[in-house]
This record gives structure tokens, C-alpha cells and sequence, in this order.
């Protein structure tokens, strides 16, 4: 058998070292690496090279792969304080509501029967109502509303939670005008729906005692 040239076998050696050539094929370059030492460390320089590749391979893969696992927990984490804020904001935003609506916004109106009111009169020009409330509660607000026919609906608002009067106190506001000037027809207390009529014009009314505002 004829000897067997160094190019035919650093073109196989490839094929060797990936162990896709035939037997034969393989005893004879065995044969020659034994025998050549040039073509023996190309094969060794090639198997270096390819341990090289195959853990450059692996450490791209790995950084791949820990790269991706990072930008998803980034992407977790991102997602989870986003969340956390808009679940924070939604509680915040219902107890204040709650605490606005119960403590704070006055739309409770004290029904005329809860409410005694007279009408007084401080001058030529200028009338008072005193308004004496029953109900037991403190506090309130003086809600005006005129309608276009001038008639004044007065009402007192509260809050839903109130606090109640201590015994013996009363609780007592006082609304005044001047009538010439405003030239209204009428006085209700209450809303146009329901309401009670405490003064109209032309009413003659008793003077107002000297303490009213104390």
C-alpha cells in the first residue's frame, strides 16, 4: 500500500476527531499520526482549538442565558413596584373618600322638623333668623338657595358622622339679610322639594332681643 500524502491526512483529520469516517479510514490515520509527528500536532493544535471553541461556546450560551434571566427579573421587578403603587393608590384613594364622605363633606341636611327658627327684625332694613337646631348635634353649614321667582331656601348641612352636644348645650346659627336690598318674596327653610316657610314679605316681626348673637 502506498504511502499516504501529509495533505490527504490534515484534510481528514476533522472527520477523525468528529468520528464520522469509516474504519479503515480511521486505522490508517492513526497509522500515520503515529509516524508523522508534523501532522500529529496539527491534530493536537486542532483538538485544542475545538476544546477552545466548544467553552467560548458554553460561556456565550451561559451569558445568553443569564442575560435573558436578568432582563426578566428586571422586567418582574418593574412590574411588581408598578403594581404595588397602583394597588397603593387605590387604598389610599378609597380611605380618603370614605374619611371625605363620613367626616368632612356636609350634605347631611337637618330636616325642618329638627330645626326651630324665628324671625326677627334689627332694623328697618335688616331681619335675622335664629335658628335653633334639635336634633342633638353640633356644628354645620348655612346653605343658601334662590330660585327665580327671589324666594330664599335656607338649610343647614352636616357631615353623616356628627358629634353629638354635650347635656344642657344647644346648638344655634344665625342668617340675616337686608330685605330691602334683596328684595325677596319669600323664606323657606329646606329645599325647593322640602321645605317649611318661616317669613314672607310684608310680615311685621318683633324686634330682636339684645343677646340674640351671644
Amino acid at each position: 500500500m502506498s504511502k499516504i500524502s501529509c495533505d490527504i491526512i490534515q484534510d481528514m483529520l476533522p472527520l477523525y476527531y468528529d468520528e464520522v469516517c469509516s474504519a479503515d479510514s480511521r486505522k490508517m490515520i492513526e497509522e500515520h499520526l503515529q509516524e508523522c509527528e508534523k501532522c500529529s500536532n496539527i491534530f493536537q493544535k486542532l483538538k485544542t482549538e475545538c476544546v477552545v471553541d466548544t467553552k467560548e461556546n458554553a460561556e456565550s450560551i451561559q451569558s445568553s442565558v443569564m442575560g435573558k434571566m436578568a432582563h426578566s427579573w428586571k422586567r418582574s421587578l418593574l412590574r411588581s413596584f408598578i403594581i404595588g403603587i397602583v394597588i397603593t393608590t387605590i387604598v389610599l384613594t378609597a380611605i380618603f373618600g370614605t374619611y371625605y364622605a363620613l367626616f368632612i363633606r356636609q350634605n347631611s341636611m337637618v330636616s325642618p322638623e329638627q330645626i326651630s327658627i324665628s324671625a326677627y327684625s334689627l332694623t328697618d332694613e335688616q331681619i335675622t333668623f335664629r335658628l335653633e337646631l334639635l336634633d342633638g348635634y353640633c356644628g354645620g353649614t348655612i346653605k343658601t338657595y334662590t330660585d327665580e321667582n327671589r324666594n330664599l331656601y335656607i338649610s343647614v348641612l352636616r357631615t353623616v358622622i356628627k358629634e353629638e352636644l354635650s347635656d344642657g348645650e344647644t346648638e344655634i346659627m344665625n342668617y340675616g339679610f337686608n330685605h330691602e336690598k334683596k328684595d325677596y318674596i319669600a323664606v323657606y327653610y329646606g329645599t325647593p322639594n322640602n321645605c317649611e316657610l318661616i317669613w314672607k314679605k310684608g310680615d311685621l316681626l318683633p324686634t330682636a332681643p339684645k343677646d340674640i348673637f351671644e
